[in-house]
């Protein structure tokens, strides 16, 4: 018996969806949670900026971040806006998610900025 293109169409698909479906429910119950759920806390944040010259990117006013290099008022108010939306910046590093701040604005002002609470101090 020959098949003709619509009939082999309609075999191949179902055959697909058989694979698929076959995988998704084997691949339920392998145990491995590929999701990953981030909670935040509030964290009491320090007063003022550390006594090492520092600028804390958790506290900082737009002008303190404008005295920052290559960080200008419009980056300054994102950074604000940042903050205000997904709350204190656990690491420095966080301002790469900031619109506008790649790694090498990062690096230009990475030795100057603290988050007020880094792993490392």
């Amino acid at each position: 018996m020959k098949l003709n293109l619509t009939e082999k169409i309609f075999i191949s698909s179902a055959a697909a969806a058989v694979v698929f479906t076959a995988g998704y429910f084997l691949g339920r119950g392998s145990g491995r949670d590929i999701s990953v759920t981030v909670e935040r806390s509030v964290v009491e944040l320090p007063e003022a900026s550390p006594g090492d010259g520092r600028v804390n990117i958790n506290t900082a006013s737009r002008a303190e971040l404008m005295t920052l290099p290559n960080i200008g008022e419009v980056l300054a108010e994102r950074i604000v806006e940042y903050r205000e939306e997904n709350g204190p910046f656990f690491c420095p590093e966080e301002l790469m998610n900031v619109p506008g701040i790649g790694e090498s604005v990062f690096d230009s002002l990475s030795g100057d900025v603290t988050c007020g609470f880094d792993p490392e101090e």
